[in-house]
């Protein structure tokens, strides 16, 4: 039985270069365009290990397993080399099973090749989620797919018996997958794809178990009617008229399927980094190029990018300006990008931004210079921030922010983040050392506060040791001879004392700036949550969260009047939001926002939000309230969400 196995592994030889063939190609493109080093583990997740089902991973998957399993029984008996099998001293049973056998085998070892390869990429990221690698993730991700390969090698054995027919057939069943699940949701067990759901349990990834064991049956089913099927068909040199013919044409049929495998999970791959970097030219679709950009963008979309590039090339210059930098590398800008929470995204010399998340021409032009001070920042450092995120992630953001508003101003923006940031920094106590903590500042606070709060630092870091320092700081953080495990504190201390200046009189000085800020601040546009009730609505599978809004508390002495002279008591928020924690996701993802409204209760306003019961699965949850300003007396304000601290709720189950 062994050297039945090794000598079908023998001949799938072919198959497996193949599919290491693809493997390198997917990997040198990556390579070749992206850094393997700043790959994190939710990064590498995404699309793949997010909550739900992922059809198209799935249907990929396929074609790769068919492909394979299309290789193990029709050459043989189209060329009759199954005659000397069954002229060995094996039964048709223990031939069949291992054939099968090598046909798994080979898949799971490209399968344990694959991950390993990930494994060590994701290794080379010390800040990969804050330093942590979910291996339980990893693990379950890998015998899943293997599992899957039994499944999918099944099915394959038996409809490689119709030869082509089999393949239209299951083509058309993938098809009407694709299409149901896309439109109408999960199809259910008459998915296969529903092996592929997750769901997560903090960070454990959790398996549809349910749907793992019933498509692991019928596979077993399936492999006997292979058996019945392949064991009774007999050779071509046994049935004689036609054969050469047919095995002409399935050879055709076999290298088809091959070259169209191989050809979807190349332009699968292209696409990925594509997307990244703009160099699939999509439908509606366009390029252009300045100094030191290239762009991709949609059409319709070409008045706004005609501003941006105008003033892309001399807003960059300002930003190396900033930084002490005169060679300005080429950076390419995808502009054709969505994203729900982020309006840029930079990863080393590649920028991906959203053209939806701001209305005005100027806020793109200013977020395209945050993300190239983020480019600029990773070269500069030589990495050295992303090596230390969680202790300098508020800097990196707050740097960036910093430099985008000096080089294209945003005046009215800028204040009212700031407003934001001083009432936060108060009412919650933050200080220097919440914010080198990125994983409890995340846990216990908004993470976007990351922003104008590190505007503000930053603000105070050029005020008390000049406008050279931003772009001295990220060279002594880079430098070779700089420690590369260090606490959150040493690194700080260590790379100010390359710098010349002193942290404490900075820290001194951003505290004594939020406090200025905060004075101008309208203290009843800052209401209070308080008295909050949650009840769980098992009619409506909703979860209700209700709070009172309560005069703000004096932060600084001081009491503001409303314009009449009176003291003000509240002025309702232009809307209120609650954020949900759901244990159902890997760390990385994205906390659901919902939108609540404003009431009256005794002369009281309050905040209602019926949270779906999706998102609230379990008794315990975690929640933060929010609410974006009213607009200011004398004209509008364009701010962000103001949140509460991060709370645990209650909510039984019925």
């Amino acid at each position: 039985m062994n050297a039945l196995v090794l000598k079908e592994l023998r001949q799938l030889l072919p198959i497996a270069w193949l599919w290491i063939a693809i493997l390198l190609f997917s990997y040198l493109t990556r390579i070749f365009t992206e850094r393997l080093d700043e790959e994190t583990f939710a990064s590498w997740c995404e699309g793949y290990c997010e909550a739900g089902n992922h059809p198209l991973v799935a249907a990929l998957s396929i074609i790769f397993i068919l492909v394979t399993a299309y290789s193990l029984f029709p050459r043989e008996h189209d060329e009759s080399t199954i005659d000397f099998l069954r002229a060995l001293p094996l039964s048709r049973w223990r031939i069949h099973a291992g054939k099968f056998l090598a046909g798994w085998l080979l898949l799971i070892g490209i399968n344990i090749l694959s991950y390993g390869i990930d494994a060590l990429s994701l290794a080379s990221n010390p800040e990969s989620l804050g330093g942590r690698f979910l291996t339980q993730v990893w693990w379950t991700l890998l015998w899943r797919d293997c599992v899957f390969a039994f499944v999918i090698l099944s099915h394959g054995i038996v409809l490689s018996w119709f030869r082509a027919t089999g393949l239209i057939v299951y083509a058309l069943y993938v098809i009407l997958l694709l299409w149901y699940e896309n439109t109408n949701g999960s199809a259910g067990l008459l998915s296969v794809f529903g092996m592929l759901s997750n769901a997560y349990d903090g960070q454990r990834l959790i398996v549809d178990a349910r749907a793992i064991v019933v498509h692991v049956v019928i596979a077993v089913g399936l492999l006997f009617v292979g058996y019945r099927l392949w064991s009774r068909t007999e050779s071509a040199a046994v049935t004689g008229a036609g054969a050469g013919e047919r095995s002409r044409r399935n050879t055709l049929v076999r290298v088809a399927i091959g070259v169209a495998a191989f050809v979807l999970l190349i332009m699968f791959n292209l696409y990925r980094v594509g997307t990244g970097s703009g160099l699939v030219a999509e439908e509606g679709l366009a390029q252009t190029a300045t100094d030191h950009y290239r762009f991709v963008y949609r059409a319709e979309d070409k008045d706004t990018v005609d501003y941006v590039l105008a003033h892309a090339d001399d807003d960059f210059a300002e930003v190396g300006r900033w930084l002490g930098i005169e060679e300005l590398p080429v950076v390419r800008v995808d502009l054709s990008a969505a994203s729900e929470h982020a309006a840029g995204l930079a990863k080393w010399k590649k920028i991906r931004m959203d053209l939806n998340s701001f209305e005005a021409d100027i806020s793109q032009r200013r977020v395209l210079a945050h993300e190239a001070t983020h480019v600029l920042q990773a070269l500069e450092s030589n990495r050295a921030l992303a090596r230390h995120f969680a202790a300098a992630q508020f800097f990196i953001e707050g740097m960036a922010q910093h430099v985008s508003f000096e080089v294209v101003p945003e005046p009215a923006r800028r204040a009212s983040n700031h407003a934001i940031a001083a009432v936060a920094h108060a009412r919650h106590e933050i200080r220097f050392d919440d914010l080198v903590d990125g994983q409890q500042f995340a846990r216990r606070f908004d993470a976007e506060l990351y922003y104008s709060l590190g505007d503000l630092w930053s603000m105070a870091l050029v005020e008390a040791c000049g406008e050279n320092i931003l772009g001295d700081f990220l060279r002594a953080a880079g430098r070779d001879d700089a420690p590369r495990e260090m606490s959150a504190e040493r690194f700080w201390r260590d790379t100010f004392r390359e710098t010349g200046c002193d942290l404490d009189t900075v820290n001194a000085n951003w505290n004594e700036r939020v406090r200025a800020v905060l004075k101008t601040v309208e203290q009843a546009r800052f209401p209070r949550f308080g008295d909050v009730s949650i009840q769980r609505d098992a009619t409506a599978d909703t979860v209700i969260i209700e709070a009172v809004l309560l005069p703000a508390e004096e932060l600084h002495g001081d009491v503001h009047e409303d314009r009449d002279g009176d003291v003000a008591d509240i002025i309702a928020p232009q809307r209120v939001v609650a954020r949900v924690r759901d244990a159902d996701r890997i760390s990385g993802g994205v906390d659901p926002v919902f939108r609540g409204t404003l009431t009256t209760k005794d002369g009281r306003s309050v905040a209602r939000f019926s949270i779906p019961e999706r998102a609230v699965s379990r008794a315990l949850f975690r929640y933060q309230l929010g609410y974006q300003p009213s607009a200011e007396f004398d004209g509008p304000l364009d701010s962000r969400i103001f949140y509460d601290v991060w709370k645990e709720g209650s909510a039984p189950l019925r």
